[in-house]
C-alpha cells in the first residue's frame, strides 16, 4: 500500500511539473510561432524563423525584372482577439543591421541604394480589432545598372517604436535580402555542338549545367557551374578539358517574341584578347516560355587568329530549376 501510494505521488508530480512546463512554453509570446494574446507582442512577421545565433532575422525573396515590385514588410500583433486600440507603429531603415548580419553569419550582403527604391512613408497603423499591416517598399529594377544585378542588397528594418504592446526583443529587426531576376535566369542542362575553325583537336564538351545569370531585364549570362564555377566556355582539347580564355556569352532577349535579339561578350565586345561573340541569324535563337528551352546559335569571333569566325556554337538550354 505504501509503495502504491508513493508511485501514486510520483506521478502527480509529474503531471504537475509537466502542467507547469507545459504553459510556461504556451506563454511564450516573443515569437512569430506564437499566438495566444497573453500580452499582445508587435513584431515584424513575414521572416524566417530567427536562431539563437543571429542578431536579426531575416528573409530572402527575389522578383522578377519588371516595371516595379513590392517588398512587404508585415507588422504582426500577437492575440487571438487582435489589437485592443489603433496601434501607431514607426518603421526605421537601418544599415547596420545589414553589417551586425554579415559579421555573425558570414555573409557579405550591400545596403540597396536610395535610388533603386522607394516608399510613401515609414508610419502604419494595426487597426483595433486586426492583427497586421504592411509597410510596401517598391523597388525598381529598370534603374538597376548592370553591376547592380550581381550584388548582393538588403535592406535592414526595424520596429522603432509602437503606441501599444510590446516590441518584439526577438522579431522587432529584420534584413531582408533583395535580388532580381529576368524570366530567361535560372539553371539549365545543355547540349550542343562546337568547332573551331582554327584548331580541329578542340571538341565539344557537353553536357553541361549552365546558371544562366540576370545581367539587365533582358539579358542572361553565361556561368558555367558544372566546370569552371564561373563565366566561360569550356571544351575539350583532345580528351583534356579547357576553355576560352575571356570569354562567355551574354544573350539579350526580346520580351515581346522571346526572340533572342543579340549574343556579346560577357568580358567585352571585343575583351582584351580580341574576342568577341555575334548570333548567327541562321539558328532558331528562341525562348520557349511553355518548356522553358532555349535554343541558340552563335560565334566566336577573334580576328587575330581566323576571320570571319572562329568557333560555331549551337545550344539547347532545358531549365532544371532557380539558381541556389
Amino acid at each position: 500500500m505504501n509503495m502504491k501510494r508513493n508511485i501514486n505521488k510520483l506521478l502527480g508530480l509529474i503531471l504537475v511539473v509537466s502542467a507547469t512546463t507545459l504553459a510556461s512554453c504556451v506563454n511564450d509570446t516573443d515569437s512569430i510561432f506564437q499566438d495566444n494574446g497573453s500580452s499582445g507582442i508587435v513584431e515584424i512577421f513575414n521572416v524566417n524563423a530567427r536562431g539563437t545565433s543571429t542578431p536579426t532575422a531575416f528573409k530572402s525573396t527575389a522578383f522578377d525584372a519588371l516595371d516595379v515590385v513590392e517588398l512587404p514588410i508585415v507588422v504582426n500583433y500577437t492575440g487571438i482577439g487582435g489589437a485592443p486600440e489603433d496601434i501607431n507603429i514607426h518603421l526605421a531603415l537601418d544599415s547596420t543591421l545589414i553589417k551586425l548580419y554579415n559579421d555573425s553569419v558570414k555573409t557579405s550582403y550591400l545596403n540597396l541604394p536610395s535610388r533603386l527604391y522607394s516608399a510613401a512613408g515609414y508610419d502604419v497603423v494595426i487597426s483595433k480589432g486586426q492583427k497586421q499591416t504592411t509597410l510596401t517598399i517598391k523597388i525598381y529594377p529598370p534603374k538597376y545598372s548592370v553591376s547592380d544585378f550581381s550584388k548582393p542588397y538588403a535592406l535592414g528594418v526595424k520596429i522603432g517604436s509602437a503606441s501599444s504592446g510590446i516590441i518584439s526583443g526577438n522579431y522587432s529587426k529584420a534584413v531582408y535580402a533583395v535580388s532580381i531576376k529576368n524570366q530567361y535566369d535560372g539553371v539549365y542542362s545543355v547540349t550542343g555542338t562546337f568547332v573551331d575553325y582554327a584548331n580541329a583537336a578542340f571538341l565539344a564538351g557537353y553536357p553541361k549545367t549552365i546558371y544562366l545569370k540576370t545581367q539587365d531585364p533582358t539579358s542572361v549570362g553565361y556561368w558555367d557551374h558544372s566546370k569552371l564555377e564561373g563565366y566561360g566556355y569550356y571544351f575539350l582539347n583532345g580528351t583534356s578539358g579547357t576553355y576560352y580564355g575571356s570569354f562567355a556569352p551574354i544573350f539579350k532577349f526580346d520580351k515581346a517574341t522571346n526572340k533572342i535579339t543579340s549574343v556579346v561578350n560577357y568580358y567585352g565586345q571585343p575583351a582584351s584578347n580580341g574576342r568577341s561573340a555575334e548570333l548567327d541569324p541562321a539558328g532558331v535563337n528562341s525562348y520557349d516560355p511553355t518548356t522553358k528551352t532555349i535554343k541558340v546559335s552563335y560565334w566566336l569571333n577573334q580576328p587575330s587568329v581566323i576571320t570571319p569566325h572562329r568557333s560555331h556554337i549551337v545550344e539547347v538550354f532545358k531549365y532544371v530549376g532557380a539558381i541556389p
